[in-house]
């Protein structure tokens, strides 16, 4: 390790914590207590730390020791760690969650480098693995899909020895290991929009989705508050969409086939995953003939762009940008510990919230 790495770790070192012992410090980079030393003189005499017995402390903590310490706010502008970033896209969902974790490291001092996969498993791997290899201080990651016993993904997410947190993704308890997640409640938020369309009368309630990481929590959580529902009057239709395919008006068909059932079945409401597809199914109602919500009651699941719909929709709305700030707040903390102090590892789940509209409150 040259000197300006190792004298740029003990600055993070010390941002971080404050404080650092010589000999612990030492055998972590690999050097002598003697070469450590030299690199903490060369940065005291630049007024970057402050050297005491068997060891060092940074500006801000021996300013707090003595009152008397210089002002030290033009040290602070070194970024105290470098977090990574892999999202499956930047166009849809995720900017919000970026945008939190922009946020979060604007607070914290951190340097945040993002990476699309495009949803490419490969591309996945190869970012993260350039990314741990570039030396960032932890990792935050949103996986394709479901993360794979014993896959290089997985196996390299495990053996990473940094701080890694899984973003909108959990894993089954058998993988999970020391992982880390942040993620929505997507099943608690297919509740809330069940209930609050029990509320309106209605129990003929219909749930269609295109394949998505989502879908899952969405299915269980609607099928769970379904139950709920009194046997004698509840109608449950589920329909799979098909992926969407750009330029191509078979999923307008689909969603037109899928009113149909609706229709057939006696289902006055529909839950749908993404404002498109609900904004779509909005319009194909109307066109029907049928007033909404007063006849059909809409409700999107995501609300990026659901209130300008053309009766504004109802939206299921995960908190995007909470999830990212709260995942690298989660890194800053790891980050915090001493070093091979053992802890608990945390997996939060967050709750959207659900924002009523035109599309499923009737007007007075």
């Amino acid at each position: 390790m040259t000197a300006a790495a190792r004298r740029d770790a003990i600055l993070r070192e010390l941002e971080l914590r404050g404080s650092l012992s010589s000999a612990p410090f030492a055998a972590r980079l690999g050097v002598t207590t003697m070469t450590l030393w030299r690199d903490l003189v060369a940065l005291e005499e630049r007024d970057l730390l402050v050297r005491v017995h068997g060891g060092a402390v940074s500006l801000e903590v021996a300013q707090q020791q003595s009152r008397g310490a210089r002002d030290t706010r033009e040290t602070r502008t070194r970024p105290v760690a470098t977090i990574g970033m892999i999202v499956p896209t930047t166009q849809y969902y995720f900017p919000e969650v970026i945008r939190g974790a922009s946020q979060a490291a604007h607070e914290a001092n951190c340097r945040l480098v993002v990476g699309a996969s495009q949803y490419s498993p490969q591309e996945e791997f190869r970012q993260a693995e350039r990314l741990i290899a570039s030396g960032v201080d932890a990792l935050m990651i949103t996986p394709h899909d479901t993360l794979a016993a014993d896959s290089p993904l997985q196996r390299m997410l495990a053996e990473a020895g940094i701080p890694v947190v899984m973003v909108e993704r959990s894993v089954e308890d058998r993988l999970a290991g020391r992982l880390e997640w942040v993620r929505t409640d997507h099943a608690h938020g297919a509740e809330t929009a069940v209930r609050h369309l029990a509320e309106q009368a209605h129990t003929a309630i219909a749930l269609a989705a295109r394949p998505a990481a989502t879908v899952a929590g969405l299915d269980a959580g609607f099928r769970r508050a379904m139950a709920a529902m009194d046997p004698a009057s509840v109608v449950i239709l589920r329909r799979d969409l098909s992926p969407p395919k750009l330029g191509d008006t078979a999923n307008i068909r689909e969603l037109d086939d899928f009113l149909d059932e609706c229709l057939a079945a006696g289902v006055t409401a529909a839950i749908l995953l993404g404002d498109a597809d609900a904004m779509a199914f909005l319009d194909l109602v109307l066109e029907r003939g049928l007033r909404v919500p007063e006849d059909f009651a809409v409700v999107a699941y995501d609300d990026e762009v659901a209130a300008f719909a053309t009766v504004s929709l109802t939206a299921v709305a995960p908190p995007k940008q909470e999830l990212g700030h709260a995942a690298l707040r989660l890194c800053i903390d790891r980050l915090k510990q001493p070093v091979g102090v053992a802890h608990t590892p945390v997996r939060m789940a967050m709750l959207p919230a659900l924002i009523v509209r035109d599309s499923s409150v009737r007007r007075v």
